[in-house]
């Protein structure tokens, strides 16, 4: 085997410069074939893919940055939100607080100066952890004596809001218009859930 090869190189060697060459340029383009079909190829995929997957995780882990970041301030947003619900939920009355606001709304409408026509309390109507607490007014006046009424009505220390307004001119009195207006007022009241207290009072 060693006298072959020696047979082969000295042929090799007998051969002109430029073939010698061309042989040994062909040697070498087959062991860097070999090497990168054998060693580098392989590698290359596998740091082509890791770079892939290492794309994925800095996007992955950017976003994750991003979530951590807004963390405290959705925290803070949870807090403003509830305690705007808990002051909300304290201007509602409770049941027992009822009769006492009706009695409130009437004499708003008494100290404006209005004569009240009508004063008839609805059927409540529930809408969730609240209900909707109506009254039918009709009241007769001067436009002044309107304005002070609701004027009043918004200084409550409950949420009373009035709606479906409507005025009709009732003739003048001392030369002086007066309006009937009929509305309706509606007041809320709170309904507790299983468990849970009567809202804290401010």
């Amino acid at each position: 085997m060693a006298i072959n090869l020696k047979i082969n190189i000295d042929s090799i060697m007998k051969l002109s410069l430029q073939k010698r060459v061309s042989i040994l340029a062909a040697i070498n383009v087959v062991i860097i074939a070999l090497v990168y079909w054998f060693f580098i190829g392989p590698k290359y995929d596998e740091v082509k893919r890791l770079r892939v997957n290492l794309q994925d995780l800095n996007v992955r882990l950017n976003e994750n940055r991003q979530i951590a970041a807004d963390i405290p301030k959705y925290l803070r947003d949870k807090e403003e939100m509830e305690a705007k619900l808990q002051a909300a939920v304290a201007q509602l009355p409770n049941e027992k607080e009822i009769p006492d606001l009706i009695d409130s709304i009437s004499s708003a409408g008494e100290k404006s100066g209005l004569k009240i026509l009508l004063f008839r309390p609805g059927a409540e109507q529930k809408r969730g952890f609240y209900a909707e607490v109506p009254v039918n007014m009709i009241v007769e006046g001067k436009f002044e004596s309107l304005y002070s009424f609701s004027s009043k009505v918004g200084n409550l220390p409950r949420i009373v809001n009035i709606s479906n307004l409507e005025l009709i001119s009732s003739g003048h009195r001392n030369r002086i218009p007066v309006l009937k207006a009929n509305f309706v007022a509606t007041t809320f009241r709170f309904i507790p859930g299983p468990g849970e207290g009567e809202p804290k009072k401010k």
